[in-house]
């Protein structure tokens, strides 16, 4: 009977000589799971069941029209996957992926209030599984949108996302439309989830006049406030709280309160500079981490491989000086090799100890503040689109805020 039963069927369950009547939900090789008329879901090891009967199908509604819907200024919204990007079927107790503007609002009925939302679901993958190849897909559906003057918001998962929002800064530039990225740490059937604030604020940022690709997130644990990030300038700083995203070495650029009002502090307004999209993407650079006893061995691999390297060094910006030697090398046959701090806040400076001076002489490019995955997305946007001489130039230049004006060592 079991093996029938499908998400959103009635049944009655047997379980250690009480009776359950609820919503089937799942069933693996040891617990099945059914939502109850109180709405908790009870998860039930099958071992213990002595039989689960049908007592009605579900019968799913007709299929949710494509289409904007709601009413204000309009709002795109492009779903990558992540936990965001996921509403609650509260016939079945499932939760499942939104794939159209209409499922985005039957998550979240109040964004009708806020915009007229249209959207599209590009891809529904974990962000771990992105690639450089997604990135330049979501920087040609952002700017298409945006060409017509419309804000676009993309809901991604919270793990790459500061990957995600650094490439599409570098890749797209003078945006005319607000590109607002936006995820949740918690799924939305927990009552704790983030998700719907984050993606309220994210649409209404997607309304304003902001120049340059953000990050809406939760300030803090309580829904009081949530912060505006730098695309460039931010970093997941814990695993699982709420408030788990932070500018790095920066500020915030704003933040938006829980009434939904915005407060800016130092942001880029839309100017009346060409916007252009850059369409290519080098897959030959890497990123390492250096650590004590790591060997020469290791750093050839990632050199050989690609034609540029992030290191991110120990303190100002330091690595045994065992690899001196092995940086000159690779400099020599044209490879770019950039350096940056594990510590995150503060700044590279090799000229304070002989082992940065040694790498100078080398020839490695220290990044200042730049952040280690910022500092990778920019080189791999870089040597996909100038040559070898631009390239060394422009890493050493601020080109979207993602190198401070003024040094924090």
């Amino acid at each position: 009977m079991s093996d029938d039963l499908e998400a959103g069927d009635r049944v009655e369950i047997k379980w250690k000589g009480s009776t359950f009547s609820g919503t089937y939900i799942s069933r693996d090789s040891r617990i099945t799971v059914v939502k109850l008329q109180s709405g908790y879901n009870l998860s039930l090891d099958n071992s213990s069941i002595s039989s689960i009967q049908l007592l009605s199908k579900h019968v799913p509604k007709g299929p949710l029209k494509e289409g904007p819907a709601g009413k204000g200024k309009p709002v795109f919204i492009l779903g990558t996957g992540g936990t965001i990007a996921s509403y609650v079927d509260y016939e079945t107790g499932a939760v499942k992926p939104a794939r159209t503007s209409q499922e985005m609002l039957y998550a979240q009925p109040d964004l009708a209030k806020i915009a007229a939302i249209d959207a599209e679901i590009v891809m529904n993958i974990l962000s771990e599984d992105m690639q450089k190849g997604d990135w330049l897909r979501i920087a040609k559906k952002i700017y298409d949108k945006i060409s017509q003057g419309e804000g676009v918001t993309i809901t991604h998962g919270t793990d790459t996302l500061s990957f995600t929002s650094s490439a599409i800064s570098f890749l797209i530039e003078n945006p005319k439309a607000p590109v607002v990225f936006t995820a949740s740490q918690r799924s939305p059937d927990r009552p704790s989830s983030d998700a719907f604030l984050n993606l309220k604020g994210a649409v209404k940022v997607a309304q304003s006049d902001v120049g340059q690709v953000c990050v809406v997130m939760h300030s803090s644990i309580s829904d009081d406030e949530l912060s505006i990030h730098s695309g460039v300038r931010l970093r997941k700083m814990h695993s699982s709280r709420r408030d788990a995203f932070k500018s790095i070495n920066s500020e915030p650029i704003g933040t938006v309160d829980k009434n939904l009002e915005i407060h800016w502090r130092n942001y880029e307004r839309i100017n009346s500079r060409p916007m252009k999209i850059y369409e290519n993407i080098s897959e030959r650079v890497g990123l390492v981490y250096f650590y004590p006893g790591m060997n020469e061995e290791l750093l050839h691999k990632f050199a050989d491989t690609n034609d540029g390297l992030i290191i991110a060094g120990t303190g100002l910006g330091h690595v045994t000086n065992r690899f001196v030697p092995l940086v000159k090398e690779y400099v020599s046959q044209d490879k770019i090799i950039g350096i940056t701090t594990q510590c995150l806040f503060g700044s590279v400076n090799l000229d304070v100890y002989s082992t940065g001076r040694n790498l100078l002489e080398a020839g490695v490019i220290p990044l200042h503040d730049m952040l280690p995955e910022v500092a990778y997305t920019k080189l791999s946007f870089l040597l996909g689109n100038f040559d070898l001489d631009e390239t060394k130039r422009l890493m050493t230049t601020n080109i979207r805020g993602e190198i401070s004006d003024r040094r924090t060592e």
